[in-house]
């Protein structure tokens, strides 16, 4: 398997964060981290510091973005207490 899930709980919620095998340690590392450089940590504070949030209905997601921590996060439900962080970027200029 080249992909597993940790689970975060924070303020009473559940994140769920893909972790991936990098390509170039071959060590289980998060997806995110991997392609965006951004950690769980800060995808989640962004998550609670949003500045605006919509539903992309093409592709079943939200998506978020905290003007204060210029993150994007999207992210989806799994169950009703389960939020699964699908990716986290910096938008333009960290």
């Amino acid at each position: 398997m080249d992909y597993k899930y940790e689970i975060f709980k924070i303020r009473g919620k559940k994140f769920v964060v893909k972790l991936e095998r990098n390509p170039v340690t071959k060590e289980f590392e998060y997806h995110m981290y991997i392609r965006h450089l951004i950690t769980p940590q800060q995808a989640i504070a962004a998550y609670f510091l949003k500045s605006n949030e919509v539903f992309n209905e093409k592709y079943n997601r939200y998506e978020l973005y905290s003007e204060k921590l210029n993150i994007t996060v999207y992210y989806t439900y799994l169950k009703k207490e389960y939020i699964l962080l699908i990716t986290a970027f910096y938008q333009g200029k960290e």
